[in-house]
């Protein structure tokens, strides 16, 4: 208990208010009769008669615990982890978990009777009350005899209060305490996925403090990429394009034809591609001007390629390259992976190849397979894609190209099995289909994504959350042409390209968290909002993180990754192909438990304990009286 106090402990200006979600200025009445609420309130008809013809609030009973989560929510929650698992991998399950509520919080409803004495059509002025303070957190005025609220703190105490204005005056009073279950999720407009990091028990039974610290998805879209019109390409290119597309309806034509006649294929052992590659990490511009041309002009590996050194690539047990050591760094331009390979004769040869992310192989200067709007299939390894390539006799020259993914560059290939041989050739002909509607609709340039914050949820973020800062986890081109936050200038906006899962371990998880860390570490910045797209991936492995530093046992990490599957129903968001390589790769740090091992990997990236002990003290409720001992 060493350090705790039985006061609040010191804060700095940026905690002098109190937060609170409902601070919201009075309704303006014409507003509430067009049915028009201030965010997170919903307003609701019904009236219910009077017994004694006073005001008499119906519900919530005096001190009554109201659940902020749905009894489906709730339920899931509930269940032994295994179970939940087992769940999680359960397609049916999944859809009803996200069409039962989803990721909003359930309503409390505050329900009265009566009017003011003599009264017709009445106004109700209803506030609510956060408890021992005062604070108010919500004030509306309606016609109806009750409101419903979201967005409440967990395990608090509020008091509300009803007042009827008319012919005389009357006024009713209660109290009702919010349950102790967390998640706390948040309603928050077009931002889906939202919730406070806070309401859990952590060190010494210091709960993690609410209103400070929020994930949730993007505060705008991903930029998105604008496309060539076929006018535009006719215009531009006349009978160049028409003779390109040609050509490549013609591939898909006769690899369709192959793929029906699998028997007229000649496969050749591919014990030449267990070769090591050859790795080059040429300048992006100088790759997006020449890459193409110079690729197909190469027959051999190359001393320098576009003026960049071979580099020093690792390759594992699976034949799995990444970079070695120190060399991965956040990019979007591209590694170029070379190996030449000897062939007997003319022929075929299957492949099985992955990449993080965005990827094209080539044989012989000539596109083969690609993957430019990324690999899509995790984990990345060289299980992802299995299809079969042309060789000719004697040298041949296989050339990837991987643009960076979360992680740094790695290019996964191996010899592939070569049966069947059909289904090595279908790959390959879906795969020249995508390349012929990509080349018929090529990319243009990129659009900055389009906002989720809005009039309406703006006050919610500003006035109502209080954020200060927007912690921005994506990647430079999901976030192309942004300057800053979506909500505005007020708003300081860090943009911190993070890693993922397995990912947090590379160089690159490693020095993203470290620059994310610190912006925890600074009390200016709070309260702050951090967020990728979804708020799942970037956003769950950066959520485990700061949750086990604060000391949230293993089965809340587990609780409080898997709440994400409220929002997203598709079973490849699961345990085993996320969440699992997360938490093992922390098994390579020392200690007995997973907090352990989570403040040892923190401390390797340079952080002291004083460091951890000032976020703890900024992110963990001051101990209660009444808990020591």
């Amino acid at each position: 208990m060493n350090g705790f106090v039985c006061k609040l402990l010191p804060f700095s200006a940026a905690f002098a208010v109190t937060l609170s979600l409902h601070a919201a200025a009075p309704t303006d009445f014409a507003k509430t009769i067009t049915g028009t609420a201030p965010a997170g309130l919903l307003l609701s008809g019904g009236t219910l008669p009077a017994a004694d013809g006073g005001l008499r609030l119906v519900a919530p009973a005096e001190g009554a615990v109201v659940p902020l989560l749905n009894e489906t929510q709730k339920a899931f929650l509930a269940l032994p982890r295994a179970e939940r698992v087992a769940a999680f991998a359960d397609e049916a399950f999944r859809r009803e978990l996200k069409e039962r509520g989803g990721a909003r919080p359930a309503p409390v409803r505050l329900e009265w009777e009566g009017e003011a004495p003599g009264g017709v059509g009445s106004v109700f002025s209803v506030e609510v009350r956060r408890l021992p303070d005062g604070t108010p957190v919500f004030r509306a005025d309606t016609t109806a005899h009750s409101v419903e609220l979201d967005n409440l703190e967990i395990a608090r105490d509020y008091a509300w209060s009803v007042h009827a204005r008319g012919i005389g005056v009357a006024d009713a009073t209660g109290r009702f305490r919010t349950e102790d279950r967390a998640p706390r999720l948040l309603r928050a407009g077009a931002v889906p996925n939202v919730r406070d990091l806070g309401g859990r028990v952590g060190l010494g039974g210091r709960r993690v403090r609410q209103g400070l610290v929020f994930r949730s998805a993007g505060l705008n879209e991903n930029a998105s990429d604008v496309f060539w019109t076929r006018e535009e390409l006719l215009q531009r290119f006349g009978p160049a394009f028409l003779e390109r597309e040609a050509a490549l309806s013609n591939e898909v034509a006769r690899l369709r034809a192959l793929r029906d006649r699998p028997g007229d294929l000649r496969l050749l052992a591919g014990d030449a591609l267990a070769g090591d590659w050859t790795v080059f990490r040429p300048a992006l511009d100088d790759f997006d001007r020449e890459g193409d041309e110079a690729l197909r002009g190469l027959s051999d590996v190359p001393e320098t390629f576009l003026g960049a050194p071979a580099e020093p690539a690792r390759r594992d047990e699976n034949g799995n390259y990444s970079f070695s050591e120190g060399e991965r760094r956040n990019a979007i331009g591209p590694a170029v992976f070379l190996l030449a390979a000897d062939f007997p004769e003319d022929g075929w040869v299957s492949l099985s190849c992955g990449a993080d992310w965005q990827w094209t192989l080539r044989v012989n200067g000539e596109m083969v397979f690609d993957r430019e709007d990324g690999n899509e299939r995790h984990p990345v390894d060289a299980s992802n894609f299995a299809f079969a390539v042309p060789v000719r006799k004697g040298r041949n020259l296989f050339a990837a190209s991987v643009r960076a993914g979360n992680a740094g560059w790695s290019w996964c290939c191996r010899p592939a099995p070569p049966e069947p041989v059909a289904a090595l050739l279908d790959t390959l002909v879906s795969n020249m289909e995508r390349r012929l509607k990509a080349f018929s609709r090529p990319r243009k340039g990129r659009r900055p994504g389009a906002p989720r914050i809005t009039g309406e949820n703006r006050s919610l973020w500003l006035d109502t959350l209080g954020v200060r800062t927007d912690l921005d986890l994506r990647r430079p081109d999901e976030c192309h042409g942004m300057t800053g936050s979506p909500l505005g200038p007020s708003v300081r906006w860090i943009h911190v390209s993070s890693g993922q899962y397995a990912g947090m371990q590379e160089p690159f998880g490693r020095e993203a968290f470290a620059k994310v860390f610190r912006v925890f570490l600074e009390p200016a910045n709070y309260p702050v909002v951090f967020h990728c797209i979804s708020g799942q991936d970037r956003t769950g492995a950066v959520a485990f993180i700061l949750n086990a530093l604060l000391g949230v046992d293993e089965e809340e990490l587990y609780r409080d990754w898997e709440a994400t599957g409220f929002h997203n129903a598709n079973t490849s968001f699961n345990h085993e192909r996320k969440f699992n390589l997360l938490v093992r790769g922390f098994d390579r740090w020392p200690g007995d438990s997973i907090n352990e091992r989570v403040e040892a990997y923190v401390l390797s990236l340079g952080f002291t304990p004083a460091d951890l002990a000032a976020f703890r003290n900024l992110l963990l409720e001051p101990v209660s009286c009444d808990a020591l001992p």
